[in-house]
């Protein structure tokens, strides 16, 4: 009986190690599936690519005329007054529902038909993810704006499924995202450059593949071009990849220079500007997002920044906002403009709009070609 009792027990025991190496096995290979999928759907853009500028007017720039410019991130119609966002500190990956984004994505429209603009700078912006209810955001604003203006799109953004934040209902899925150029002029080339570096695997299988975009723009009566770009650049890095970044944009802006093109460039640099003060950098110093402070001696000869130092231009999602709970609010300048010596700037201002809409507030630029 005691020997029947012992070779009961030694089945008892191969069975559980059956069993347990099974799950173990099983687990193996379903990470390894997902890693597979993951790896075989990522988005790998080549270094440029020719980008279409849809329904393309004919209108070249004039010297010596005075044009808007307008860059505003709209945080894909989904990072309002209302919101957070867990890489913020907040806990939330996606909004509650398909009429907050469309009410965020209304009132996006009306500032940018409130402020009428020659060209439109936007970042953030879906053309099909899921946590935006796959609404296409670039499309719905081309409609609002009107057949005046051409569109072009580049991604920045683009994964079949991020399965981060890691919860039931708060993951981001599947995420399409870009910058989109909105312009009232000819585009003569638009190109999409991808910037160097990335994520390390497998991370970078779901994540963001920055790049900007890049409008080559005819002035009448000259054989130089209005070189226009849309930028967005890395926010959460340790500095290798905005290192990266912005060792290609200045790069590029050189070889601009070099032609004599006139370069105007807006966007969200994820970095703040030369000219802010550092004690607004330090009041806001937090352990989730702190954009470092681009060099004095960052752009190239014949290049300058122009921003607004009065106002806000984006603010911390690690709560919905509540300005008045001024120990856990933080606000930034990180958007902004830069020119070429050949674009006299009017005047920049910044737009206070109280974070309702978006995340950031919109920057508007008076300039012309001399």
């Amino acid at each position: 009986m005691a020997y029947l009792n012992k070779n009961t027990k030694r089945k008892w025991y191969l069975m559980v190690i059956k069993i347990i190496s099974i799950i173990i096995i099983s687990i193996l290979i379903f990470g390894g599936g997902v890693l597979s999928f993951f790896t075989i759907a990522e988005y790998r853009p080549k270094d440029i690519e020719t980008v279409n500028a849809l329904n393309n007017p004919n209108n070249k720039v004039n010297l010596n005329v005075e044009y808007n410019a307008l860059t505003f991130n709209i945080g894909y119609g989904a990072l309002g007054v209302y919101e957070d966002f867990v890489m913020d500190g907040g806990k939330h990956g996606v909004p509650k529902s398909i009429e907050v984004v469309n009410w965020y994505l209304n009132g996006i429209e009306d500032i940018l038909i409130n402020n009428p603009s020659d060209i439109y700078f936007l970042q953030e912006v879906d053309i099909n993810s899921r946590r935006s209810f796959k609404i296409n955001e670039r499309e719905q604003i081309a409609n609002k704006l009107g057949n005046d203006y051409s569109n072009s799109f580049a991604y920045n953004y683009k994964a079949k499924f991020v399965p981060f934040p890691f919860s039931f209902t708060q993951y981001m899925g599947r995420v399409e995202s870009g910058i989109t150029s909105y312009l009232k002029f000819k585009t003569d080339e638009s190109y999409r450059h991808q910037f160097p570096g990335s994520f390390s695997w497998p991370v970078r299988t779901v994540n963001l593949k920055r790049g900007m975009l890049v409008n080559y723009l005819p002035i009448e009566g000259s054989d130089k071009y209005l070189v226009v770009i849309n930028i967005h650049l890395s926010a959460y890095d340790s500095g290798k990849l905005r290192d990266n970044e912005m060792n290609y944009l200045k790069n590029f802006l050189e070889k601009e220079a070099s032609k004599g093109n006139y370069v105007l460039a807006g966007g969200d640099f994820n970095q703040t500007f030369p000219q802010i003060a550092n004690s607004v950098v330090e009041d806001n110093q937090n352990k989730w997002f702190n954009p470092i402070q681009i060099k004095e001696d960052y752009l190239p000869s014949g290049y300058s920044f122009h921003v607004d130092p009065t106002v806000w231009t984006s603010r911390l999602l690690n709560q919905p906002y509540n300005p008045s709970d001024t120990e856990n609010t933080y606000h930034f300048i990180i958007d902004g403009f830069l020119a070429s010596n050949n674009i006299e700037i009017i005047e920049v201002k910044g737009l206070d709009l109280g974070f309702v809409y978006s995340d950031h507030n919109p920057v508007n630029l008076r300039f012309k070609l001399i």
